[in-house]
């Protein structure tokens, strides 16, 4: 399994410098979007990474620290009720 975040090699873990890459194709991500549903009642909601490469969708938390170093993409969604 790949992680999700690329540390460079070489230089110690600095949670400033770390990159989120996709799980599938290692496409660097750097924006995400907000899910205004949540998945699980009872939770915060979640933040959907997409990557613009192969189309792979992953899930996180919205106070995930994976979302630090990325940009919110403001989404005009829904079913118009």
């Amino acid at each position: 399994m790949k992680p999700a975040i690329e540390v460079p090699g070489g230089i110690s873990p600095d949670p400033y410098h770390k990159a989120v890459c996709c799980l599938r194709c290692e496409q660097r991500l750097e924006r995400y979007q907000l899910m205004r549903a949540s998945l699980a009642p009872g939770n915060s909601g979640h933040a959907i990474l997409s990557c613009p490469r192969c189309g792979h969708v992953e899930f996180v938390s919205e106070s995930s620290p994976l979302l630090q170093g990325l940009e919110l993409i403001a989404a005009d969604t829904g079913d118009g009720d």
